[in-house]
């Protein structure tokens, strides 16, 4: 979590600074100047924040790990309890099964 926190907390803080440095040097307003100040923190972010990037990348990546494993593990769990449901359903198949072959000899 620290590490997409750290990374979204400079991604903003380069759309602020472009977006200052805009209404200060250029006559863009409103809905262009965050259209520029988002492009310029993009391509500052690129270059600057590689390795907040991949803390960011390993963290999310554990995460989603961990949900990963534990829907594995469910599954597992499922699969075996699944044979006997499977040995039940049968047993009581083949009961149905026997059951009109007799009917019908008589």
């Amino acid at each position: 979590m620290k590490g997409w926190l750290g990374y979204t907390l400079w991604r903003v803080l380069f759309v602020v600074i472009a977006w200052f440095i805009i209404q200060l040097a250029t006559p863009l307003r409103g809905i262009w100047a965050i259209v520029l100040a988002i492009v310029i923190s993009g391509i500052f972010s690129i270059i600057f924040l590689g390795r907040q990037r991949d803390a960011m990348s390993s963290a999310m990546f554990g995460f989603f790990r961990g949900i990963n494993e534990r829907i594995d593990a469910a599954a597992a769990k499922e699969d075996f309890d699944e044979p006997e449901l499977v040995a039940g359903d049968s047993d009581s198949q083949t009961q149905e099964n026997t059951e009109p072959d007799q009917e019908d000899s008589r």
